[in-house]
């Protein structure tokens, strides 16, 4: 039902856009025959202006066709590959536009690529960082190093200023999230806390990059601040306690330790193993644990 739903849509729409284009031709032809016969323009001008109406309504037609046919070709090929599938397009639409327009105004082929070598060349010393993307974005879509719904994690040097997503994140200086989508210049990614990143492709080919959607275990840890008048081994004790009244809480225990001491407080570290699909439900219990076996450990302070 679907597929014939799609195929009769883009049917509809190729229609839309046979019409389209003899609509252009028909003006165009009967603007060009006005223009030749009462402003008497030279053929120069007039091949400029072939370009320049062949260019606009070419790049449209690559933009429009891109667009509906994205849809179906990505319930064949999968949402990944539909980001390869795009350019192509792109690509293919606009060699084909320069073509014509090469032909049309009978340019040197030779001479025109000299031409845009040179011209190249001035736009690349001016955006370097653009072209950088893009040339990274075709990079990523050739490797690969993650599909879409992919969770990952980038670690890179040139956010280190900024903190983690979530304050588990110490465990690797990351920006943790789903990838939900990769463009010639960004990539998009669905932090866990629910925030859209979207990362130049230029800075994710330089990063380390975690795909963390491979295989069925997790880690879900913190880090926390603990008064130096409550026991450690008090506290630990209330803490396994807390979760084993927990019937959701399936995560296994990898490490309990202080790691750094004050006048005033302890650093306390906490790690837990946990099956994939249930990570951020075991995180928001063990917080909620860690928070009340730190009220049992004061009321048992304050009684003393």
């Amino acid at each position: 039902m679907d597929t014939t739903r799609h195929t009769s849509s883009i049917r509809l729409k190729l229609l839309f856009m046979f019409l389209f284009l003899a609509a252009i031709a028909t003006s165009w032809l009967s603007m060009r025959s006005w223009f030749l016969t009462e402003f008497r323009l030279s053929t120069n001008l007039i091949d400029l202006l072939d370009a320049g109406v062949i260019s606009v309504a070419g790049i449209t037609v690559v933009i429009l066709l891109t667009r509906w046919m994205s849809r179906p070709v990505a319930s064949y090929v999968g949402p990944t590959q539909i980001n390869a599938v795009k350019l192509l397009f792109q690509i293919v639409g606009l060699s084909l536009i320069i073509l014509i327009i090469f032909s049309i105004t009978g340019t040197n082929v030779v001479s025109a690529l000299v031409g845009v070598g040179f011209f190249s060349i001035v736009i690349g010393l001016a955006a370097q960082s653009v072209l950088g993307n893009l040339l990274s974005g075709i990079m990523l879509m050739l490797s690969r190093p993650f599909h879409i719904n992919d969770r990952i994690a980038i670690i890179t040097w040139q956010y280190g200023k900024f903190p983690p997503t979530l304050p588990h994140g110490w465990l690797e200086p990351s920006y943790t999230g789903v990838v939900k989508g990769i463009a010639l210049t960004y990539t998009k990614i669905q932090a866990d806390s629910e925030a859209i990143l979207k990362i130049p492709n230029a800075l994710v080919t330089q990063s380390l990059i975690m795909n963390l959607s491979h295989g069925k275990q997790a880690h879900v840890g913190t880090q926390f601040e603990v008064p130096i008048a409550v026991d450690p081994d008090e506290l630990h004790k209330k803490l396994l306690s807390r979760l084993s009244k927990t019937e959701e809480f399936r995560g296994r225990e990898q490490t309990f330790e202080v790691i750094e001491v004050s006048p005033a407080s302890y650093l306390v570290t906490i790690i837990y193993r946990v099956e994939r699909e249930r990570e951020k439900e075991t995180k928001s219990l063990m917080f909620k644990s860690i928070r009340l076996a730190l009220l049992d450990c004061s009321e048992m302070h304050d009684k003393k």
